[in-house]
């Protein structure tokens, strides 16, 4: 029963993938997560593990295809400062790699990542055409992600270990818990932030569905993180997806999502075991960011004393070779990771793509302030950038933050498609009032 339903799920994805960019984004996004539930359903996705994706990449690829021939002037917006830059990133990880003391463990990440930035970074940005896509996209992933989460908290192959709720694909091999949080996260921010109106009682149903099954998937993969963020990032982007009319309105909202937190650590303890809660322990909680300070101080540590790094870098996974801990595959923190094992002149382009990204979504925030259905949507694009931000900093590195990367130059080609759409339709009107204007004329004349 599960392998039809799971199958059938992502069968049905694919399908409308070649026909729709927001079911073809939808598909994008959960892809890592609906990977592991069909590897937990059918014994052919178990067998040969890639197989999910290069499904996927192919369904998104032809359907890109179709809606690049859609589109009016569908490379507009793409080649931007903020695709350039993020190329230029990755490009000069992969140089660093000739002076890197880890080509062995940074090499294998970075052609395992290169399939996902062809996807993210290359393809899936054209699938992006307005703010109205943006929204469409919204409304079908709440959709298939409610689904898929569905499929797996529901599945018995899932199981706990060390308090994560994952799969065992082998007797040493464990599926990754994180993306299961990350995309519980994730649903939890759109069911809070993404407001359609009261009239839409299907749309809000399944936003009540998706912000307590999202919450319990990122609580069952023991990914506290996540849930953390999420909870704090739609409380603090509320104001942003919906015009505040009163301060006392807004103050009683605030409350109201406050109180969700412990809300959500109640049904924690209904649904997690002891060993399972025990992640959620103050003790266990400092140790976790103990950990990533460590990382940190190792990595800076090697970085300053290298001055020939601070230029060149001390070379992509560096860090592998250098902690003092020496299990750590990468220290958790990408821009510290940037700093230091890309060199300062990598890290100033990097800084001034997220100046320039906040400027962009500061312009798209104002140009749709009035527009209610675009400013929430607006707000999830920016929520989910936040949360991104976060994660990339907890638990990333570079080739593996590629929905972080997808975000930015999502932002920007918004920008710009909007801004020309504007310039377009202002011509336009300028035309139609020459019009008028000589019409009258003529009419005066005669």
């Amino acid at each position: 029963m599960f392998e039809v339903l799971t199958v059938g799920t992502f069968a049905i994805g694919c399908l409308m993938a070649l026909f729709s960019p927001a079911w073809g984004l939808a598909l994008i996004v959960v892809m890592y997560t609906l990977e592991q539930a069909l590897q937990a359903s059918s014994p052919i996705f178990l067998n040969i593990l890639p197989l999910a994706n290069v499904i996927t990449a192919v369904a998104v690829g032809l359907g890109t295809l179709r809606a690049i021939a859609r589109q009016d002037r569908p490379f507009l917006g793409y080649l931007s400062f903020i695709w350039i830059g993020t190329m230029v990133i990755f490009a000069w990880s992969g140089v660093t790699m000739l002076w890197s003391p880890s080509v062995s463990t940074g090499l294998p990440l970075i052609t395992n990542g290169l399939p996902y930035l062809v996807l993210f970074v290359l393809v899936a940005p054209l699938l992006i055409d307005d703010i109205e896509s943006v929204t469409k996209f919204l409304r079908v992933f709440l959709f298939y992600a409610l689904a898929v989460v569905i499929l797996i908290i529901t599945n018995p192959k899932f199981t706990f270990w060390s308090g994560r709720l994952g799969l065992n694909l082998s007797a040493l091999a464990r599926t990754n818990p994180l993306t299961m949080g990350e995309l519980g996260g994730n649903l939890l921010l759109l069911s809070a932030l993404f407001r359609v109106g009261a009239g839409s009682v299907f749309t809000n149903l399944l936003r009540i569905a998706g912000f307590f099954l999202g919450a319990i998937l990122a609580l069952q993969s023991g990914s506290r993180g996540q849930i953390i963020f999420a909870l704090l990032i739609a409380i603090v982007f509320y104001p942003i997806s919906v015009r505040v009319k009163n301060i006392m309105g807004f103050l009683w909202t605030v409350a109201g999502a406050i109180v969700l937190v412990p809300s959500v650590l109640y049904v924690a303890s209904l649904i997690l075991g002891a060993s399972e809660m025990r992640r959620w322990d103050v003790g266990t909680l400092a140790g976790g960011s103990e950990v990533r300070v460590e990382n940190v101080l190792d990595l800076l540590g090697a970085f300053l004393r290298n001055p020939s790094a601070w230029v060149a870098g001390l070379g992509f996974n560096a860090f592998t070779s250098i902690t003092k801990a020496g299990s750590e595959p990468y220290s958790h923190v990408m821009f510290v990771d940037i700093v230091a094992e890309l060199g300062i002149p990598i890290f100033i382009l990097f800084s001034i793509i997220m100046i320039v990204t906040m400027k962009d979504a500061i312009w798209l925030f104002r140009r749709f302030a009035d527009d209610s259905i675009a400013r929430t949507s607006l707000s999830v694009i920016f929520a989910f950038l936040t949360y991104q931000v976060l994660l990339v900093n907890k638990q990333g590195y570079l080739w593996a933050a590629m929905t972080f990367f997808f975000l930015v130059v999502v932002i920007a080609r918004l920008r710009r498609r909007t801004e020309e759409s504007d310039y377009d339709q202002s011509m336009l009107a300028g035309e139609e009032t020459e019009t008028q204007v000589e019409g009258v004329r003529s009419e005066e004349a005669h």
